[in-house]
């Protein structure tokens, strides 16, 4: 037995294999949140997060294993999971400066906005990604090395390798499973995402030093890291006109005023990565709010028969900017606004007036409202994104029948889609298709430079029928915006619908066709 060894190794060390391992999953989950607000949380941001730390964790077996059997000490250890532990104190502050030069790269792309050069904001994006990653590389491949060292050290009979390997394993994946829920139920939502890092690193450094200083000096490591959990936390992503910034358990959620069209002090709703805007709201109300919530707003113009009062669901609420123009129209409409966000719902009504007695909140995924409610709808809205992608399993076919059953006769659902300006509309005709195999009717409109909208009815309805009713009627300040050329953004069938995938709950890779989208434009 190695000479440095304390009196009890064994339990110091079953400690730092519980603590590394809660660490790690710590790190992974909070890795996520922190690229949230510059990267999004799409599909590929959570595979290359997820494959990156599967990676590095493998390189840290190998090196743990190599290490472990040249110097078994705990002493050793203890200073590579210390390592390990100020590393991760550091990751939240080295990595915003490289995370604040790719917040706003691609923002004018998904605005409908030309990129002055496409190559460099692709650098700026990919660049800020890989060197995020590179600050995650060395922590986590440091902790990697602790369950093969651990077990190097703490086998002192080959007839008990298994059973000691077993409970260190056991040990270290308990403390994975704790490290998995801590953040998301507790320390992200009270804390934030610097401190849930602090919280992390502290735990981990906290416990090697007791195998490496005295117990002042334990004492002096703990009254430091204290001190960086009182710190304050500071703007995550600054921005001219910022009002408010926050997390919630699904968003990192900014509040900006800043001008929109003709309104000069509009707020603006931005969910994590900040690249689009999910409601606005001016001020002023002479001064509305034109973009795709005006045509998802113009939805009732495609009932069969108008009603002064109709029943609408929002999924996707937001900031509600959808759901005031349609009272504006109709101030008789009986508005349900399905929200997944609660902390969307709190500051939309503190900042975008989002608190009007007509609309009626509700806390919950949007598919999983329908499949639980009894209500049928005159009005559906489908306007709900993780900018710019479209959450898979409310565009399947087999969600579109259960919207389908959940409209009135002469019922119209209306659904927002994202797209780039310029090249092939792959997403809009793979959800146009998939429409068309429920719906007896369904429309494109081509709304925004990077919004087209779709709508779908239970009845055979004229291609221009929402046109002639604006034509003839329905005089509002949002409705006034889109007037004039509603007729004429009103097109035929997608192009390419046919030969369009079908989007089921099995397959549906509309994150995989907004990226072709985005790679299409750059060449």
């Amino acid at each position: 037995m190695p000479k440095d060894l304390p009196t009890r190794p064994s339990r110091l060390l079953s400690m730092l294999v519980f603590t590394s391992g809660m660490s790690m999953m710590a790190v992974e989950m909070t890795g996520l949140r922190l690229l949230a607000p510059y990267f999004g949380t799409s599909l590929l941001v959570t595979t290359v997060l997820i494959g990156s730390m599967m990676t590095f964790l493998s390189i840290g077996y190998w090196l743990g294993g190599r290490v472990g059997d040249r110097h078994p000490s705990l002493r050793r250890l203890c200073a590579t999971t210390a390592t390990a532990g100020l590393f991760i104190l550091l990751v939240p502050l080295a990595s915003q400066p490289i995370l604040r030069g790719a917040s706003a790269a691609l923002r004018p792309l998904v605005q409908g906005a030309e990129l002055s050069n496409f190559t460099v904001a692709m650098t700026t994006v990919v660049g800020g990604l890989l060197g995020t990653l590179a600050l995650l590389a060395v922590p986590v491949t440091l902790m990697g090395t602790v369950s093969p060292w651990a077990i190097r050290l703490a086998v002192a009979r080959v007839e008990d390798a298994g059973s000691t390997a077993g409970r260190l394993y056991a040990l270290s994946t308990v403390g994975s499973i704790i490290g998995s829920f801590l953040p998301a139920l507790v320390l992200v939502p009270l804390l934030g995402v610097r401190k849930t890092f602090f919280f992390a690193g502290l735990s981990l450094l906290l416990v090697s030093v007791v195998g490496l200083l005295s117990k002042a000096g334990t004492v002096s490591v703990a009254a430091g890291g204290a001190a960086l959990m009182l710190l304050p936390t500071g703007t995550v992503r600054p921005m001219d006109g910022l009002v408010y910034e926050g997390e919630s358990i699904y968003h990192f959620i900014q509040v900006v005023q800043e001008p929109y069209g003709a309104c000069p002090n509009a707020y603006h709703l931005y969910l994590n990565e900040g690249i689009g805007i999910h409601s606005v709201k001016c001020p002023d109300p002479t001064k509305e709010i034109r973009g795709e919530w005006t045509y998802m707003a113009a939805a009732p113009l495609w009932l069969d028969k108008m009603r002064s009062d109709p029943d609408v669901l929002i999924v996707g609420l937001a900031g509600g900017t959808s759901a005031r123009q349609i009272l504006e129209a109709f101030p008789r409409s009986n508005i349900v606004g399905v929200e997944i966000d609660k902390d969307v719902v709190e500051i939309s009504k503190r900042y975008l007036d989002d608190d009007d007695p007509r609309i009626k909140p509700v806390i919950m995924d949007g598919r999983v409202f329908l499949q639980n409610t009894n209500q049928r709808f005159d009005v559906i809205l489908m306007d709900a994104y993780r900018q710019p992608y479209i959450p898979f399993h409310l565009v399947t076919v087999e969600f579109f029948r259960q919207a389908y059953q959940h409209l009135s006769d002469g019922g119209v659902l209306a659904v927002n889609v994202a797209s780039v300006r310029g090249v092939s509309r792959s997403l809009t005709a793979m959800i146009y298709r998939t429409l068309r195999e429920v719906f007896d009717t369904v429309i494109w409109v081509d709304a925004t430079q990077s919004n087209d909208v779709i709508y779908a009815t239970k009845h055979k309805t004229d291609r221009y029928l929402a046109a002639n009713r604006l034509e003839h009627g329905f005089h509002t300040a949002a409705y006034n915006t889109i007037r004039r050329g509603f007729r004429a953004r009103t097109k035929g069938p997608v192009p390419g619908w046919e030969d369009a995938r079908l989007l089921t709950d099995d397959q549906a890779p509309v994150e995989a066709a907004w990226d072709l989208m985005t790679l299409q434009y750059a060449y």
